[in-house]
């Protein structure tokens, strides 16, 4: 059993639990290079969460490092968290476009107070099916197709978002069944005219 030491402990912010976390052998490639290398990245802090480095946060507590920290200094979480998330990670199309719109949902959901013209421009960054689709890097129908599951079942876009359901299994799971035509819906005008007499 390997002794780990008690550094302050930081839960993750709710944009950084949209990703899904290194597994495996992953996960012991970070774990073995930091215990040879020290964390080269400082984790990055917001109102005390975890905001960016969730990974390597776990990392340093496996491999016994002290991990070093940084306070988010920029003015949109969203933005940032996206950018430095979404490329550099292995994620499929659909987890991206799903990640995308459940930050949306994320940041439409804060309160806003203080300077609404920055507030504003803000929220308007993902206020279209296009921008979301632009920001993700991901084709307009397969943004509207996770736009969709978020909106229908957070819970069912986070399976997409941590590669426990491809975005289209989701998308059959959220959307109604198709209506088998009735018998009646299959005469021709002519029979159901007979029908009637």
């Amino acid at each position: 059993v390997s002794c780990m030491k008690q550094w302050s402990t930081h839960e993750l912010h709710p944009l950084c639990t949209l990703f899904p976390r290194m597994i495996g052998e992953d996960f012991d490639a970070l774990v073995a290079d930091i215990s040879a290398n020290g964390l080269q990245s400082p984790i990055v802090l917001h109102d005390g969460m975890i905001l960016d480095g969730g990974n390597r946060y776990r990392a340093c507590q496996v491999a016994n490092v002290e991990p070093r920290f940084q306070e988010f200094t920029g003015s949109d979480i969203v933005q940032y968290v996206l950018s430095v998330n979404l490329h550099r990670r292995h994620l499929a199309q659909g987890q991206i476009a799903v990640i995308t719109s459940l930050a949306q949902d994320w940041n439409k959901a804060q309160p806003r107070g203080g300077d609404r013209r920055s507030d504003q421009s803000r929220s308007n960054d993902f206020d279209t099916v296009e921008k979301r689709a632009a920001a993700s890097g991901v084709h307009r129908d397969t943004q509207m197709k996770a736009d969709k599951v978020a909106k229908a079942s957070p819970e069912l876009a986070r399976q997409v978002a941590h590669g426990e359901k491809t975005l289209p299994q989701a998308v059959r799971e959220v959307s109604p069944p198709k209506l088998e035509p009735t018998p009646d819906a299959c005469l021709s005008e002519a029979d159901q005219i007979d029908e009637m007499s």
